[in-house]
């Protein structure tokens, strides 16, 4: 075995452009040890009286975790069943206090979301410079995997890490002002770069983000400047009162195939820019949770945040019929599987996994782009 490759073959160790080719290594999160965040400044869009500011920390109940625990567990076995190697985070004590000179948080989150906070571009990892401060710490319990892959010939960065002091934040925000807007009323300031990983979505060539509640211009000029002239990135914006994240926004599903949130239609010519490309745009299905489940983590769009194993397979909650159907409409191989108890720590299959080796190569999905 090369120092760079997966054995027997010449595939780097580290090797993802998108979220379709074939998938062959994956990080799964786990929700061992998790806590619930008390409130913070990066929180100020979801809340805007200050009496809903004053929630406290706390231990997520053993049996949140072991009913979520099983959904994850379960899903690692599938995508074993698929033939992908599956990793695990390192078990952490997230009811821990976080105490830096610029601020101090009595307990941190959980590693069910590896999505948000390690970036693939190719064959690099980068931790991504969060904005949230109980998440801090949260690259630490991935730490022992992103060792390996480095000394097997990975790339390995760690952005900018932000102060998190107050003037990284709006001190007056508040939407009681008016909805979040990222230029005319944005919750950060541009004083440091910040951004989560899963504001990103890897298109070969061509990275798309959003600035949002936890990700800033000046974190996107960081990536562009630091993955350099073989990368394009594109700012998208759509109406959204608190965007965070955009994989339950704007979802490419193979090339030539994209899913818009017909909620949040986008501001500017981004659906144009796809269908003059030659993609075809599809409306998603919202969730059918509301039925039998509601959180206030997430949207009633986490319908939307699926899991290519390759370009013919999805993975789908096994209740989201509507989804699954339009899937199917698709020409989608659909792995319905349960999932719901992880959804109470943030997000659904792709929040909870990050694709560490694809079987393909950096290539152009917008050749009109490269003239």
């Amino acid at each position: 075995m090369s120092a760079d490759s997966v054995e027997g073959s010449a595939q780097p160790v580290v090797n993802s452009y998108n979220g379709w080719d074939p998938l062959e290594e994956v990080i799964v999160g786990s929700v061992a040890n998790s806590a619930s965040m008390g409130f913070e400044p990066a929180l100020r869009p979801y809340f805007p009286n200050p009496a809903q500011q004053e929630f406290k920390a706390a231990r997520r109940s053993d049996a949140e975790i072991e009913a979520a625990t099983a959904q994850l567990d379960n899903l690692a076995k599938v995508l074993e069943s698929e033939n992908v190697i599956v990793r695990r985070p390192t078990p952490t004590d997230f009811m821990t206090e976080v105490k830096t000179p610029s601020f101090q948080v009595s307990s941190q989150n959980t590693s069910a979301c590896p999505r948000d906070v390690l970036l693939v571009v190719g064959d690099e990892i980068i931790e991504a410079p969060m904005a949230m401060r109980s998440r801090f710490f949260e690259y630490l319990p991935y730490r022992k995997l992103v060792r390996e892959y480095f000394r097997q010939g990975a790339r390995w960065t760690a952005a900018p890490k932000p102060s998190m002091a107050d003037e990284m934040y709006v001190q007056d925000f508040s939407i009681a002002d008016g909805p979040f807007d990222a230029d005319e009323h944005p919750s950060l300031t541009g004083l440091e770069p910040s951004f989560d990983a899963a504001s990103f979505i890897r298109m070969g060539k061509d990275i798309f983000y959003q600035p949002d509640i936890v990700t800033n211009d000046f974190g996107a000029q960081w990536l562009a400047r630091h993955l350099g002239p073989e990368y394009r990135l594109h700012r998208v914006r759509f109406r959204d009162p608190h965007p965070q994240h955009i994989d339950a926004t704007m979802v490419p599903l193979r090339p030539g195939l994209i899913m818009f949130n017909p909620e949040r239609p986008p501001v500017g010519e981004t659906i144009a820019f796809f269908e003059e490309n030659g993609w075809r745009v599809v409306a998603a299905e919202p969730s059918v949770r509301g039925s039998f489940y509601r959180t206030p983590e997430i949207s009633n769009w986490i319908s939307m945040n699926v899991f290519n194993v390759n370009e013919e397979t999805i993975i789908c909650e096994e209740r989201e019929k509507p989804m699954i159907e339009l899937f199917k409409s698709l020409g989608f191989r659909v792995i319905a599987i349960p999932f719901a108890n992880v959804y109470h720590f943030g997000g659904s299959f792709h929040c909870c996994t990050v694709d560490i080796r694809r079987a393909g190569d950096r290539k152009s999905y917008f050749p009109a782009l490269d003239s």
